[in-house]
């Protein structure tokens, strides 16, 4: 478990991934429960990484609303940074949703709460940038409180926050259209929003089965179907207000107080019976900052990523989504990454990574450079593609030795034929 700051006493995980973990914890002084995120000093990328992360912490600290979940202290030590924050009990919405749903009716409020939350953030000037089912936690009462404010970027201040070398991070699912063309701000979240009410309505999301890449350009392109187009039942007034947040112009999306008061306004009579979502894990992840008109190809079924956890490593799937404006002969249309522990143990052991390439299946060659999770150069990828190939594999096999705990990621920075930076899941070797 994770070294947590003098003056706390873990209890047990609440979460992981590639970017940090989250552990219940008491706080001794106060006999208060708090969850600790670590953010792995790996994922601080630059060096003024670090001091955008304590003021945005700062601005979030100072962000007192009844549905945000706050933020308590920052530490900064060897391992990376820590924020100490809120302890929420209940279930995510989520949770909720995969377990089958309450009625609609008991699920308004939570988003009520949500709504007002981006609202009290967006008067800061603050865009969440990965407003999702899995970052709602729904209190016993039905109410709810917003978290992971982690991507959120401080609009007014762009030296809190900015995303590195035009990476743009958040949620294939429910990125909005603009994603990439502009900087995040309260209508993108508002597109997420909306996105997350037509699951809540409907047990699904407005477009299935698509991958990566796929999704960002059905958002980008594709007409949504209404809720209800999909529910038997559903209020027309409700499914109108839905697609009116979904909008792909920002201008004339509708913001997420206004959905709220059109759903409330819907007798909880009139509501259908809950949907028993269809919805699959959501993994945020990096999008190169341009993106574009792509065709939406067939849907697929979605995959949840899996977790490995095999002796001394541990690895959490990340997916990493690549896209880049134009149309190019030779284009690469999504990246999944995964890792997994071949052997050996303590004091020395490996682990393989695999970025897996789908691409329009024109001819070309895939060139970068990876680099190991302790910093050091991995060697070179030179992977041809040739014309009909629609899949292209790159492997890094990772050295672990000695007693010297090891937590980081391997990255594959990409030249051709595009440019971008890949991080592949935490790995985490240690000795007893």
């Amino acid at each position: 478990m994770t070294t947590l700051p003098p003056g706390y006493e873990a209890i047990r995980p609440l979460g992981a991934g590639g970017f940090g973990e989250v552990i219940l914890a008491r706080h001794v002084a106060l006999d208060r429960l708090v969850a600790v995120k670590r953010i792995h000093d790996h994922a601080l990328s630059g060096p003024d990484d670090l001091e955008r992360f304590r003021r945005e912490g700062q601005v979030l600290a100072a962000l007192a609303h009844p549905a945000v979940v706050r933020v308590f202290d920052f530490r900064r030590d060897d391992a990376g940074a820590v924020l100490v924050m809120e302890y929420v009990e209940g279930a995510s919405l989520a949770d909720l949703l995969d377990a089958g749903p309450p009625p609609i009716a008991q699920l308004l409020p939570a988003l009520a709460d949500v709504a007002d939350a981006l609202a009290a953030g967006a008067a800061h000037g603050i865009a969440h940038r990965d407003v999702k089912p899995g970052n709602v936690f729904v209190l016993p009462d039905g109410h709810a409180k917003l978290g992971d404010f982690g991507l959120a970027r401080i609009a007014t201040d762009p030296s809190v926050f900015r995303t590195a070398d035009g990476i743009t991070i958040g949620t294939p699912a429910y990125l909005a259209p603009e994603t990439g063309l502009t900087e995040p701000d309260a209508g993108s979240d508002a597109y997420s929003f909306a996105v997350m009410a037509f699951e809540v309505l409907t047990g699904r999301l407005p477009f299935e089965g698509l991958s990566g890449a796929a999704m960002l350009a059905a958002h980008l392109a594709a007409v949504p179907p209404g809720p209800a187009d999909v529910v038997p039942g559903m209020p027309q007034d409700a499914s109108d207000a839905v697609l009116a947040g979904l909008a792909k112009d920002p201008a004339k999306r509708l913001l997420p107080q206004e959905l709220m008061r059109r759903l409330a306004a819907v007798p909880a009579s009139a509501w259908p019976q809950p949907v028993r979502s269809t919805r699959a894990a959501a993994p945020t992840v990096r999008v190169a900052a341009s993106v574009p008109p792509l065709p939406v190809p067939r849907p697929r079924r979605r995959r949840r990523g899996p977790l490995l956890l095999l002796g001394a490593l541990v690895a959490t799937a990340a997916g990493v989504v690549l896209l880049t404006r134009g149309s190019p002969a030779f284009v690469v249309q999504d990246v999944a990454i995964t890792a997994a522990p071949q052997g050996g143990r303590c004091p020395s052991a490996t682990s393989t990574v695999t970025v897996t390439f789908r691409t329009n299946g024109q001819a070309g060659t895939i060139r970068g450079r990876w680099t190991t999770p302790t910093g050091t150069a991995g060697g070179t990828v030179n992977l041809p593609v040739v014309s009909g190939q629609h899949e292209a594999r790159a492997v890094l096999t990772v050295g672990f030795r000695g007693t010297k705990p090891v937590s980081g990621v391997a990255t594959l920075t990409l030249t051709a034929p595009m440019s971008g930076q890949f991080a592949s899941p935490v790995l985490v070797y240690g000795c007893p």
